[in-house]
């Protein structure tokens, strides 16, 4: 902070993206489940950093990810996924997480996703859980962006997408969800 008015805002990105953007990303598919209260902190905290790398203190923070060329922390989590999901799919992953999800096993061609989704007793450890998720997320992906030919083809459709308005179910307010 004490150095953004030396520096050029290009190189302040840079050192953004490659200092801080670690920390708030490491181990992030572990995290995901955890309270929401934290997400948030995390996500003030890297609005915090693009105010400081853009000097902009009235922009909302939307306009400050557009300018940077990033997506919220949310939508990279889910980002990544994704990805493991597909990795799961087409076998790129170690058994114990392919292990995770269950696989529909049919020879014929039902409309059904390649993952079935769980049923689940609780918020916490069902609707919460990676287990449950994935296989959610992977169904209401376009077929487009699930029938990519290879991993790099697939991560390039998958981070111009809003993952994020695919998990949104109108559950927003209930105090289960966002604890």
């Amino acid at each position: 902070m004490r150095l953004r008015n030396l520096i050029p805002t290009k190189a302040k990105l840079v050192l953004f993206k490659s200092a801080v953007l670690p920390y708030l990303m490491y181990c992030h598919l572990v995290w995901h489940f955890c309270k929401s209260s934290d997400a948030r902190k995390l996500e003030r905290l890297k609005e915090r950093g693009l105010r400081a790398v853009y000097r902009d203190k009235h922009a909302s923070y939307s306009k400050l990810l557009k300018r940077a060329e990033l997506p919220t922390l949310m939508n990279r989590r889910l980002h990544d996924i994704c990805i493991l999901m597909y990795k799961v799919k087409h076998k790129q992953c170690a058994t114990y997480i392919s292990n995770i999800f269950n696989r529909h096993n049919s020879s014929y061609f039902l409309r059904q996703p390649d993952f079935s989704i769980p049923s689940y007793n609780t918020v916490t450890y069902g609707k919460h859980s990676l287990h449950y998720l994935g296989p959610r997320l992977w169904g209401k992906l376009s077929s487009d962006v699930r029938l990519a030919k290879n991993l790099n083809t697939f991560k390039n459709k998958i981070r111009k997408c809003d993952v994020s308005s695919l998990v949104n179910d109108g559950c927003e307010g209930c105090s289960l969800c966002s604890s």
